[in-house]
């Protein structure tokens, strides 16, 4: 399969969709999209770019991942994740904290990690990454920051350059990278992009996000020495169901180009 197979493929998964849509999908032969770089709400995929930003500041000595965070009652929300759950004298670290807010995207973990690493800092990352359609402009499940108009947004080609950082940037050491993409690849929710994958042959790396009327996946998928890495929003839909199972499709088919490139 090449990648402008790959692409009209896509297109006709997706093409039926009631809502609208992005992707971006970056390979070693090149790089395909749509709407790419319009603007999505973000939901849980902001969430990469704070893990970015707390491995960053580790490496300059200002964020110990060892240390224990507390966690204060008022720091507790709802929605995704366990730490509101857990006894008041529970005791995380910083990398326990990190973990949760990706391998089950912890909200209130989101939450305490943007107060550890400091918004601005989060997006001035961004900044010099260059995703300059991404931006955290409040806390998770913060209805009142909500009513004021303040969201946070992405774009897929935002995702993928994030997701590119994680797997081979230049921002920081090889260990801290290592770390990161363990974290990713403990991800819990393998429902969307992945939902139809091999996990014997493809070793997957993914973060979803999802709101009302929006569900997202992104992820790194590497088959042998052959790597994919993705990003699929969407926005307005009618039917979040139908969406989830056409991400799977589109899963599918990122495996069978994966697997299709190491045969020829």
């Amino acid at each position: 399969m090449t990648l402008n197979e790959l692409k009209n493929r896509l297109n006709g998964i997706i093409d039926p969709l009631t809502g609208e849509f992005a992707y971006y999908i970056e390979t070693e032969e090149g790089y395909i999209g749509e709407n790419e770089e319009k603007v999505f709400p973000a939901a849980s995929l902001i969430k990469l770019p704070i893990l970015i930003e707390a491995f960053r500041q580790k490496e300059a000595g200002l964020l110990d991942l060892s240390l224990p965070v507390p966690i204060k009652p008022k720091d507790k929300v709802g929605g995704a994740g366990i730490i509101n759950h857990l006894s008041p004298d529970a005791s995380l670290t910083v990398l326990d904290v990190l973990t949760l807010m990706i391998t089950v995207s912890d909200n209130t973990g989101a939450n305490v990690m943007i107060e550890q690493a400091g918004r601005e800092r989060i997006n001035a990352l961004l900044t010099a990454l260059r995703c300059h359609r991404t931006v955290l402009k409040r806390k998770l499940m913060d209805f009142k920051a909500i009513q004021e108009g303040k969201n946070n947004y992405t774009s897929a080609k935002d995702v993928v350059l994030l997701l590119k950082e994680i797997h081979h940037g230049k921002l920081m050491k090889n260990e801290s990278r290592v770390m990161m993409l363990d974290i990713l690849r403990n991800q819990q929710f393998r429902h969307k992009l992945p939902g139809s994958m091999d996990e014997e042959v493809v070793m997957i790396a993914n973060k979803t996000g999802e709101l009302q009327g929006t569900e997202h996946d992104a992820g790194i998928f590497e088959y042998k020495d052959t790597t994919v890495i993705a990003a699929v929003l969407t926005k307005n839909l009618s039917n979040e169901a139908e969406a989830r199972h056409k991400l799977a499709a589109i899963g599918t088919a990122i495996q069978e180009y994966l697997m299709s490139v190491q045969k020829n």
